[in-house]
């Protein structure tokens, strides 16, 4: 099968959020399969993403197309791609593919890809990634995006994939027929799991030594709860004997100054450890030394470090505005509301409990084998776009 994905931001762009290594993850499984895979994505990062072509690298066995942005300061500010050479590229080559796969929706490279699907009878798949409906950040544009281009290119779509029961219900206020929903949650390799580092290499790199260790991973973004993680620790610490450290491990995605003064205004510096963004062993090893995992999001639609951490063994502690909260709370972990208290309690509540914390870990290593790995997830989006493309010539 010749399959394309499209996704703004990919390898080694990590950086960008959950959606590159989503997209990666599913592109890598294909080509492990046998099947011929191409990126179209654009060249910006932090910095922009540098190589001796471009428009032709292969990144373990997956052709990727990185086009280049007109401005990669004007695309970071802005999230606006502008990418050179994509509109040329597609209409001389979007025949060559069997099925397409959108990763978001609200970007010109899936305004493009749409365009030229649609006039050569191409079908295509979009996963919004929790992004389906336009709220929390930048709003107005969202609506003005969706009204000229977005609900055509959702609606157009073969099928949607939607990560949780939650996001489902969204594309259902988007118009999208229930029938063309499906549900493929996001995975991780069990592999990377199966032989994890040993005990106490985080712990001696930022000296922690018996204090109960607690760690957030993720983009440093307000829409991830920071700020309430740091005043519900505050006030956990408030109201405990127990010496626990948290560990904010990430990169910065404009909150990080914000973080830091929180830090200095609660005389946390000797508590709470900002390590920057930690990938592959460095970060496998802070997963092995900490006692629980903790994302306090305003917005998540499915945690994709919550799920390492539960191939790692160790509990969950999310707010409830996390999709996954609804099957993570009292099973895998637990969930509190988005307040300074609830959350300071839950933390109380996990880490004073080890027998607690522990059977959680084993639930959550479990569900992982069980459901959510990547090798199970790609026989059912391999089903689905057979399926698709069936349904397109018949």
């Amino acid at each position: 099968m010749n399959i394309l994905h499209v996704v703004p931001s990919f390898v080694p762009c990590f950086a960008a959020g959950g959606v590159v290594n989503a997209s990666y993850q599913i592109a890598k499984k294909q080509v492990e399969l046998g099947h011929n895979v191409t990126i179209y994505t654009t060249d910006t990062c932090i910095n922009r993403l540098k190589f001796e072509n471009n428009y032709n690298v292969n990144q373990d066995g997956i052709h990727v197309y990185y086009f280049k942005n007109i401005s990669n300061s004007f695309k970071n500010k802005f999230t606006i791609d502008t990418p050179c050479g994509l509109k040329k590229h597609l209409k001389e080559n979007i025949g060559n593919f069997d099925i397409i796969h959108i990763h978001e929706h609200r970007h010109s490279l899936a305004i493009l890809t749409h365009k030229y699907a649609m006039k050569n009878n191409i079908p295509y798949i979009i996963q919004s990634h929790g992004s389906v409906l336009p709220f929390f950040q930048k709003e107005t544009i969202k609506n003005i995006f969706d009204k000229i281009w977005g609900f055509n290119i959702l609606h157009d779509a073969s099928k949607a994939f939607a990560l949780t029961p939650i996001e489902k219900e969204q594309y259902l206020k988007m118009g999208i027929k229930e029938e063309n929903i499906k549900i493929i949650p996001l995975g991780i390799n069990l592999e990377e799991y199966n032989n994890l580092p040993e005990k106490n290499q985080f712990r001696s790199k930022y000296n922690i030594n018996n204090e109960k260790l607690l760690i957030f991973i993720g983009r440093l973004n307000k829409i991830k709860g920071l700020d309430l993680l740091i005043k519900s620790f505050n006030d956990f610490l408030n109201n405990t004997k127990e010496k626990v450290k948290l560990a904010i491990i990430g990169p910065d995605n404009g909150f990080e100054n914000e973080i830091k003064k929180l830090i200095k205004e609660y005389d946390l510096s000797d508590e709470i450890i900002l390590t920057g963004p930690l990938y592959k062993k460095e970060k496998l090893e802070a997963l092995v030394d900490c006692d629980a995992f903790i994302m306090p999001s305003q917005y998540e639609s499915f945690t994709t470090s919550g799920l390492e951490a539960m191939a790692a063994s160790k509990p969950l502690i999310l707010t409830e505005c996390n999709h996954i909260a609804t099957w993570v709370n009292n099973n895998c972990g637990l969930s509190c509301k988005y307040d300074i208290k609830s959350l300071s309690n839950t933390i109380s509540k996990l880490l004073s409990n080890k027998e607690l914390m522990e059977t959680y870990g084993e639930n959550g290593r479990k569900l992982i084998e069980e459901k959510y790995n990547w090798n199970n997830i790609i026989n059912e989006i391999m089903k689905i776009y057979t399926e698709t493309i069936n349904e397109n010539t018949s």
